[in-house]
């Protein structure tokens, strides 16, 4: 299946989509009475999380046992742990030790540039799908938020992005790969976009999946950062490494701009939590590995995609998106009555379905379960 979806497909949703699905073979209730999930059966209580793009391998053992001795000396502040993260992650991005920010996760300073954009008294430019967060702190500051069209194929569109810049417009938000269509945007033509557009305005890319990807045309804007002061760059541990209830993440930043986004930030970050990162960072096999199963699930669920005729868009991250042709709220609940937990569904997209991929083991069972159910 193409990701390059056409906005008739994007439109004609259950009626066509349904019509065309293939007679899947029902799943075997042997098999799935067997399965676990953390060591327990799987049900509707205890599903599998195929929802919230977490990692589902969890932290790295290594960086584990290294935060369970740091709790020892958590009753100690030590503020050079936090310095002791920077700079492993400097050398990992080439970049300065002071254009580089750790807090509790990429939301404190997805709050801070929103916070920044309507202290600035602007409006905030983003695309009509992607992930909401930096808004919130914007809109409730007074900010107006405009939303740009998407591509046919559900991807970023900067030509929309352009046109929907006003003069008062003070900050312009890219996720990529975006969420919750994991596309990505061209290297070149993001880069020259955010030259172009930092001119005026301040562009925050979030790079949230950055690790996940594995396409050539593909590239981080942290090496922009360095020059120009009116473009950030965000990151995350929350997903290739298994963070999301830990909290890590990073700012990248020209300094001058670094210095207006600490003055919203919260910095809680743990000391358990850095010293953890400093280790989940530097092993690099481990993130391998997960990337590698992340594209094994990914295979799966396109194979069911193609049966089913089901359009979807190519997987840049740990999840897809795909036209389920019904009530995506409809096809979650069914799924959770046995025991595999998806997406919410979206106001913009109600067919469609986010899934988060599993293990590849699981993914299978939720395969099976989707075809018994719905093929």
């Amino acid at each position: 299946m193409t990701n390059n979806l056409t906005r008739r497909d994007w439109l004609v949703g259950t009626s066509a989509v349904a019509g065309s699905m293939m007679i899947a073979n029902a799943a075997s209730a042997q098999d799935m009475a067997s399965m676990t999930n953390m060591g327990m059966p799987i049900s509707k209580d205890n599903p599998i999380r195929m929802t919230n793009n977490e990692n589902p391998y969890g932290i790295n053992p290594k960086a584990m046992d290294v935060i369970i001795k740091a709790y020892k000396r958590a009753h100690i502040y030590n503020f050079r742990a936090r310095r002791e993260l920077t700079k492993v992650i400097a050398d990992m991005e080439n970049i300065p030790e002071e254009c580089i920010a750790v807090g509790a996760g990429s939301s404190e300073y997805l709050v801070a540039a929103g916070t920044l954009c309507a202290v600035s008294g602007g409006d905030m430019v983003i695309p009509e799908i992607t992930f909401g967060s930096i808004t919130r702190s914007a809109s409730a500051l007074g900010s107006k938020i405009i939303q740009a069209p998407m591509n046919e194929d559900l991807s970023i569109s900067l030509d929309s992005l352009r046109k929907a810049m006003t003069k008062n417009t003070k900050c312009v938000y890219i996720c990529n790969p975006n969420n919750p269509v994991p596309s990505i945007v061209e290297k070149t033509a993001l880069e020259q976009f955010c030259l172009e557009v930092s001119k005026q305005a301040m562009v925050v890319v979030d790079e949230a999946y950055y690790e996940y990807v594995r396409d050539d045309s593909y590239s981080t804007m942290a090496h922009l950062i360095k020059d120009n002061p009116n473009i950030i760059v965000l990151r995350t541990a929350s997903k290739i490494h298994a963070f999301a209830n830990v909290r890590i993440g990073f700012a990248f930043a020209h300094p001058d701009t670094m210095k207006k986004l600490m003055a919203f930030r919260s910095g809680t970050s743990s000391y358990p939590a850095i010293m953890g990162a400093v280790a989940s960072y530097k092993d690099l096999d481990y993130q391998k590995f997960v990337i590698d199963k992340n594209y094994e699930s990914l295979e799966i669920l396109y194979k069911m995609f193609e049966e089913l005729n089901m359009p979807y868009v190519k997987a840049h991250a740990n999840f897809v998106f795909a036209n389920a042709g019904r009530d995506a709220s409809e096809v979650r609940e069914k799924l959770l009555e046995s025991g595999v937990l998806i997406g919410r569904q979206y106001a913009h997209s109600p067919n469609w379905i986010r899934i988060s991929t599993a293990k590849p083991e699981e993914t299978q069972y939720m395969v099976d379960v989707y075809k018994r159910d719905f093929g």
